[in-house]
């Protein structure tokens, strides 16, 4: 959350209580009143799908005693509840709805694109500036319904039918009466139908992504596969034209010279629109040569260079150093970088003799200012004639020497390093040989966070444009290119269009086509790791169609595995929806490899440590982009760029020097996490002393060892708790454990016997002292404290702790029963079948949900006096926390209270009123939501430690018929069980990567006294031994077994 919320323009509860966000003008009243005709019968309803059912009720007023404004007994339906486990069908949206979804179609922290319903692309975020306008207007995004498009780009189908003349319909709800979108996240469908057009259009749009593989899923690219189908009687010839504004520089100053460039361009069989931008005024541009690369770096090694001293290594370095803070402005992937191994080295670098043929020679530097020392000089005759420096920054500039005296010259390059002080080094790139400057030390236009490049491309093109097929309506025919190279002054407008080969089409006969968008913006404050993977957006596009057997392939690979599951179709759309945050501007993958992250879309920065305690999706697809954040901010110190404190063991919650009480003790439990997730024990080995001196940080906020943190702990509500409470103590007990269990496997025995002793007076004392009979509270004096606690009020979070321990596989870390009480008060007390009536009554600081709505309060006081001073956020709806409770109770066993959290959010998103794939809490694409990912492990009841090869599952939904994904370090696949009157079956089938196993862990079912099992890896025998513990079983293998893709592993249980 952001620390100085109040600071926010977001509207409080100043304001009456029917009106939603506390607007006179409420959008949503019309649906609210429609609900109530429902409520009013003393019914709650849900308002998912075109008509409301029947959630839950009646109500009277005997359900509110004492004064309770939720009440205790949900009295859920049984029809709805049964919907809750049925599989269903998948769901698919028309109409209006199609106007609110916003499906993020781009890669992995490359900025924010979306597809709307209706197959626009819109909300276009790619140019480094992805805001979400949470500081410009109350609420902006949350009430918005329309995502506009600022880029002109679409598709259209062109149709010939016999004799007649050509027609263009673009892929509109406008110009096609059905339309319709189904999302299968990281794929979005859109269908397009019309009685009067004989060829049908199906449209599939997404980026690659491939679980385990975090680099092709980060492409700064869009797939478009087009499906057309003839569905006249007779023959059509049909294809499908695009087009593609150039975007490129659209936000820059008007006052810098620059034009806009357009190209068409035809190579390896397919044809593309390349837009990029060049500085400088256009007539002096267009009469000029093409410059001469005398040196871009972009090979693997320094050969037309002598090279002295060890300040340059022995090639080009591609990006940052490591411990050295981004270094952004260079062009390519290679750069020489003398911070090879810090400021200390010292050395030189002289090129081969050239001659001087042009006017100016331009070259980007950056590093140290120091003159004669940090510096690169143009050597005539043995003399120094021309020299150039950084600006103390680690982003390279142009700078230009006007040589056109020396033509004639035979010269040198000099690039020097003789210095061992701070900003003792020199960054060089991209030297050339121009008849013009290029922008001298002014290339603020080349620096503008859009400068770059985009690319529209067609696999299977026409030559050229059709002539005697209409150009799109809504283009400005002077803006339109078809062909050749066009460059306009940069405040004009230039729309490339292209198209498809066109297709005959028999009745009934299918042809497709795909297309690219591609982009290239590399001017990120911290640069964008695509940029040191791709030259520009020409060169993803080349990588893109290269490649698209497999990167297609293996996204629908997961696409379908995901989805081929028995658990309900609107889970699956739910839980995996979030995950499209790490495609929002919320994720960023920086040029030095860093994963970074906000909160939400541009919103309190820092990839905060409390939030991110409760995100487990991006950990669990993509283990690496987690463990980055372990090793280069977590754990990397605060000397080179990092928040670990190395005299102390704190780590910065944000990257920074502030303690969170909550952060730190889930940074221990991170740590676990991403070593579990690992293949091998390196990671565990690498961090294991930081890791360590972080738990010790915790261990010295808790004064006396007991097992109790007792001072001041700042936390994710943006205030200090005072006292003892297990929000923060369930957490402190965990990284205990989690502490205790990396010891062990370390060596460190001493540390691990230290741990438990703690955490064993933790458990005793937490009972004696925050147990009330019914849940945990906090141990706080209110006279002292009267603000932002919680006392003996019901917190949703008070077990957060457990439900990270179960992940982990560490067991109980408070008495089961107790677990289970507390987490059934949170259901009874804190989640409410409509939020109205509570919120009328206290009302939330912020709204993330509309009353008549089913949602789950923060904190409630059902044992004692409302605290209207009481925690912070107290009587708001968080989807985050949502997740984390429900996937908790699941673990529990309380699956019904858990899928009915999980499907209050489903249906507070559905697109009739808001974007299904934009779960909001304090900004756009709150990272917190990714604790939907814990939902579905807690459904297959899934346990993994990579490093020891143990791999299990305990279905906790259908588990005589079961099947779900799975992911592990190298691989994923899918778990399948079968229940008979004979046995048990257990399928692991692995579907991409491998698999290493040691051993595998199965719930069996009760009282079935199954004692026997039969192990074939494919249709080989497998010995395994079988130990059997009440309803565990563990196979354990005497040589590890590795799964390939396509690898089947079956397990037969029988008496």
């Amino acid at each position: 959350m952001n620390e100085h919320g109040s600071g926010l323009n977001i509207i409080t509860n100043g304001q009456g209580g029917d009106a939603c966000c506390s607007l006179p003008e409420n959008p949503f009243l019309v649906k609210r009143r429609e609900f109530l005709k429902v409520a009013g019968l003393g019914l709650v309803g849900s308002m998912a799908g075109s008509a409301p059912t029947v959630m839950a009720g009646k109500f009277t007023a005997e359900d509110l005693k004492h004064g309770m404004l939720i009440p205790a007994d949900k009295k859920l339906d049984q029809e709805w509840v049964r919907n809750l486990f049925d599989r269903g069908v998948k769901e698919v949206y028309r109409g209006e709805s199609l106007q609110h979804i916003g499906m993020p179609c781009g890669g992995i922290g490359a900025g924010q694109l979306y597809l709307r319903g209706d197959g626009a692309l819109v909300a276009w975020k790619i140019f480094n500036g992805a805001k979400d306008g949470w500081g410009e207007a109350a609420h902006t995004i949350y009430r918005e319904l329309k995502s506009e498009s600022p880029v002109q780009q679409g598709f259209a189908l062109t149709v010939r039918q016999g004799n007649q003349s050509p027609s263009l319909h673009q892929l509109t709800a406008e110009e096609f009466s059905d339309v319709s979108f189904e999302g299968e996240y990281p794929i979005g469908t859109v269908r397009y139908a019309d009685d009067t057009v004989p060829v049908s259009v199906e449209m599939e749009a997404f980026s690659p992504f491939i679980p385990m593989n975090a680099k092709d899923s980060a492409l700064p690219a869009t797939l478009f596969r087009l499906t057309l189908r003839n569905n006249s009687s007779q023959p059509v010839r049909a294809g499908i034209a695009g087009w593609l504004e150039n975007a490129v520089c659209n936000s820059v100053d008007p006052s810098l010279p620059g034009q806009k460039v357009t190209a068409l361009s035809d190579e390896k069989g397919r044809r593309a629109v390349l837009h990029r931008a060049v500085a400088g005024d256009p007539q002096e541009t267009q009469s000029q040569r093409a410059p001469i690369v005398f040196e871009n770096f972009e090979g693997p090694d320094f050969k037309n260079w002598q090279v002295e001293g060890r300040a340059f290594g022995d090639k080009p370095l591609a990006g940052t150093a490591p411990n050295q803070g981004g270094v952004t402005g260079f062009e390519g992937k290679g750069l020489v970088n003398s911070f090879v191994d810090g400021d200390q080295p010292r050395g030189k670098m002289m090129s081969k003799q050239f001659t001087i043929e042009r006017s100016y020679i331009n070259l980007l530097v950056g590093g140290g200012g120091h003159k004669a020392q940090t510096c690169v000089n143009l050597v005539v005759d043995g003399k120094t004639l021309h020299t150039a420096t950084g600006q103390f920054a680690e982003h390279l500039m142009w700078q230009t020497w006007e040589v056109a005296e020396l033509a004639g010259s035979k010269a040198q390059i000099e690039i020097v390093d003789q210095s061992s002080s701070g900003w003792g080094h020199v960054l060089v790139d991209q030297i050339e040989f121009s008849d013009s400057r290029r922008s001298g030390k002014d290339d603020r236009f080349e620096r503008s966070r859009d400068f770059g490049s985009m690319a529209l491309a067609c696999s299977d093109p026409a030559v050229e444009w059709p002539q005697d097929i209409p150009l799109p309506k809504e283009i400005d025919k002077s803006s339109i290119v078809t062909q050749g190279n066009v460059s306009k002054s940069v405040q004009d407008k230039l729309v490339g269009v292209l198209s498809s080969r066109e297709f005959e089409l028999a009745p009934d006969e299918e042809k497709q086509v795909v297309f690219v968008l591609a982009w290239h913006f590399p001017n990120a404050q911290q640069g964008n790791y695509y940029a040191t993977q791709f030259e520009d957006a020409a060169a993803v596009v080349d990588y893109v169609f290269d490649n698209q057997d497999w990167l297609a392939g293996e996204t629908r690979l997961w696409r379908d595995v995901y989805y081929d599951s028995t658990l309900p179709f609107w889970l699956l759309d739910r839980l995996m929806s979030t995950v499209s945050t790490l495609a929002t501007g919320t994720c960023q993958w920086w040029a030095d490899g860093r994963f970074y992250a906000f909160e939400g879309v541009w919103c309190c920065p820092g990839t905060c440590t409390h939030v991110w305690n409760y995100a487990q999706a991006h950990a669990r697809l993509f283990p690496e982009l987690s463990r980055s954040v372990r090793e280069m901010q977590d754990f990397n110190p605060r000397a080179t760029g990092g928040g670990y404190h190395t005299e102390s063991g704190l780590v910065g919650f944000r990257g920074n020097d502030d303690y969170a009480a909550d952060g730190q003790c889930g940074t221990v439990l991170k740590a676990y996490r991403e070593h579990q997730a690992s293949a091998d024990n390196s990671f565990l080995q690498r961090f294991w002393p930081r890791i360590k001196q972080a738990l010790l940080y915790s261990i010295e906020q808790d004064a006396n060892s007991d097992g109790l943190i007792e001072n001041s702990q700042h936390n994710t509500y943006d205030i200090n708790y005072e006292g003892p409470n297990t929000f923060v103590g369930s957490l402190y007990l965990a990284a205990l454990r989690a502490g205790e269990e990396m010891a062990k496997e370390i060596g460190d025995l001493p540390f691990a016997s230290h741990c438990r002793a703690i955490y064993e007076s933790g458990l005793r004392l937490t009972q004696v002292s925050l147990w009330n009979g019914e849940y945990f509270v906090q141990d706080v004096d209110l006279e002292k404290h009267p603000r932002n606690q919680y006392g003996q009020g019901c917190l949703s979070d008070q077990v957060f702790g457990q439900g990270w321990a179960h992940q982990l596989n560490l067991g109980y870390i408070y008495p089961r029963e107790m677990v289970a009480s507390a987490l059934n008060s949170v259901w009874k007390y804190n989640w409410a079948p409509d939020i109205g009536p509570y919120n009328e009554a206290h009302k939330p600081f912020r709204w993330f949900i509309t009353p008549g709505r089913a949602g789950l309060f923060t904190c409630t006081w059902p044992k004692s006096e409302y605290l209207p001073d009481g925690t912070s956020y107290k009587n708001e709806v968080w989807s985050g926390i949502e997740y984390q409770v429900a996937g908790h109770m699941i673990a529990e066993d309380m699956v019904t209270e858990g899928l009915a959290i999980c499907r209050a959010i489903h249906d507070r998103y559905q697109p009739e009123w808001f974007n299904p794939y934009n779960e909001i809490e304090c900004g756009d694409h709150y990272a917190r939501a990714m604790a939907s990912w814990s939902v579905l492990l807690a459904l297959s009841g899934y346990k993994y430690h990579g490093p020891q090869g143990s791999l299990g599952f305990a279905p906790k939904i259908s588990p005589e018929q079961f099947k779900v994904a799975f992911t592990a370090a190298e691989g994923w696949g899918s778990f399948q069980q079968d229940r008979d009157a004979q046995g048990q079956t257990e399928q692991v089938t692995l579907a991409w990567g491998q698999l290493r196993l040691n051993e595998l862990q199965f719930q069996l079912e009760p009282n079935g006294k199954l004692d026997k099992a039969v192990v074939n890896h494919n249709a080989s025998p497998v010995t395994a031994e079988l130990s059997v513990e009440g309803q565990n079983a563990r196979l354990s293998f005497s040589e590890p077994l590795v799964l390939h893709a396509g690898d089947t592993l079956r397990v037969r249980f029988t008496r």
